[in-house]
């Protein structure tokens, strides 16, 4: 028998359960079809929150190892239980996935476990094993994410050579960690391992760690995960590898020198790309192009106008929040309701220590649009909170524009930026310009009087700087 569905997503990631809970809601019949064993997709089960779960648990550790004394706090024969680590890790996620699953049942969302393909252009075929079903849709979301991209030399065996799966399910905890890739993922797996005691090379082709962020925040970042004992090699190409039963040799080649260097494990953090095999999109016409994404138009409609793509799926930055906003929006959207995505509004986050958090444009692509800025910069190590605290590194910076005084970017470094960032998102998303952050009252003592202490600076009426 067929099954009939108004809507039919696939993909049960953080685009595709955030649509598919937001299309019941609204009255559409829906269904949500993923083939992993487990709800959430890629973000819960095996990227933002088991790794933010493992940076949280480290960054404490560390933190009191280093720092308890200064604290007077005495902590003798302070070590991490490695096994329990990833226990908790796997608590945290298990608990997630159950909370997506009762939403699903209470907002009536049909689940179905399986690989889904295209048969026609309202039908799919799922398969789960032996087992078949085919389901019919008026419209359909596609939500299927990413995966990591692998070397031609270096191919993935998530023991010792590892991509950030791997290294989010390591057994014990490598002498020598090689990290190829400083960017999000890079740096802050790099940032668990060094807490854990593992040697780590970060191998880096471009110049500065993070390329997409504000060259600003790039070079403190840099500054302080060599300060924590990470070392980082920038304006490097990896050459060859070659792997032994109980390491991996890599041969790196930087300012024209080849150095060979080794480790157990072998992170290759080079970047992600869209998961479409198995989808028999050809069968439907839609065609995917040269990086593997969905052309789509504004209204994320594919060459099938009532097939969907969202996410990880389509050009643009691989994030979860911004997979979830588009899914809501495509649905809300077939159910008459117009909104569209700011995309300057988007937050970026790496949950280092400090958390590097940014919001809008950098100053290097905000110079380049032609107009005339105002920038502020407020350090943290003048904030009394940050001093209560002991979490003196890094700075806000603002950039607005002089005419209008529009906020045009905020990029934070510092303790709790992911936090601090949501300021920016909203002053972006509504228009807020410099002289409003300027004139809000923050709380005493609060970190986020660095927001108002730059937009001052940047106004030129700054107080402590």
């Amino acid at each position: 028998m067929v099954e009939h569905y108004d809507l039919a997503v696939v993909g049960a990631g953080p685009g595709g359960y955030v649509a598919a809970i937001r299309a019941a809601q609204m009255g559409l019949k829906t269904i949500c079809i993923d083939k992993r064993e487990t709800l959430g997709g890629t973000c819960l089960n095996v990227g933002c929150i088991p790794s933010k779960t493992l940076l949280h648990s480290t960054d404490l550790y560390s933190t009191l190892k280093q720092h308890g004394l200064e604290q007077a706090i005495e902590v003798s024969d302070l070590k991490v239980n490695f096994t329990k680590l990833m226990e908790r890790k796997r608590n945290v996620v298990k608990g997630l996935i159950e909370g997506i699953a009762l939403l699903f049942k209470k907002n009536g969302v049909i689940y179905l476990k399986g690989e889904a393909q295209f048969l026609d252009a309202h039908t799919l075929q799922v398969k789960n094993g032996t087992h078949i079903d085919e389901i019919k849709a008026n419209y359909i979301l596609l939500a299927t994410g990413s995966e990591s991209t692998s070397l031609p030399h270096l191919p993935f065996d998530e023991k010792n050579i590892v991509s950030s799966t791997g290294a989010l399910n390591l057994a014990t905890v490598p002498p020598r960690l090689l990290v190829i890739g400083g960017g999000v993922i890079g740096v802050e797996l790099a940032s668990v391992y060094n807490r854990l005691g593992s040697s780590v090379t970060i191998i880096e082709m471009s110049d500065r760690l993070c390329p997409a962020m504000d060259i600003a925040l790039s070079k403190y970042l840099f500054q302080i995960l060599k300060k924590q004992g990470i070392e980082i090699k920038l304006s490097t190409k990896m050459m060859t590898a070659v792997l032994q039963p109980n390491e991996t040799i890599l041969t790196i080649e930087q300012n024209e020198q080849l150095q060979n260097i080794s480790g157990e494990v072998v992170l290759v953090a080079v970047g992600r790309r869209p998961y479409t095999q198995g989808l028999a999109l050809d069968k439907v016409g839609i065609q995917i192009d040269k990086k593997g994404f969905i052309p789509v138009d504004g209204f994320f409609r594919t060459s099938q106008p009532h097939i969907f793509a969202i996410g990880d799926l389509i050009e643009g930055v691989m994030l979860a929040h911004r997979a979830s906003q588009e899914g809501i929006t495509v649905v809300e959207w077939l159910k008459g309701e117009r909104q569209s995505i700011n995309y300057l509004a988007i937050p970026n986050v790496v949950y280092t220590n400090p958390e590097v958090a940014s919001v809008g444009l950098t100053e290097q692509e905000a110079s380049e649009s032609g107009l005339t800025l105002l920038t502020g910069t407020t350090y943290f190590r003048g904030n009394s909170r940050a001093r209560c605290t002991d979490e003196i590194e890094g700075f806000v910076k603002l950039i607005g524009e002089k005419k209008s005084g529009r906020l045009l970017g905020m990029h934070i470094i510092g303790a709790h930026a992911s936090e601090l960032i949501a300021v920016g998102t909203l002053a972006i998303q509504k228009q807020i310009n410099l002289k409003d952050l300027a004139e809000t009252v923050q709380a005493h003592p609060t970190l986020s009087e660095t927001i108002k202490e730059a937009a001052l600076q940047a106004l030129g009426k700054a107080v402590h700087g």
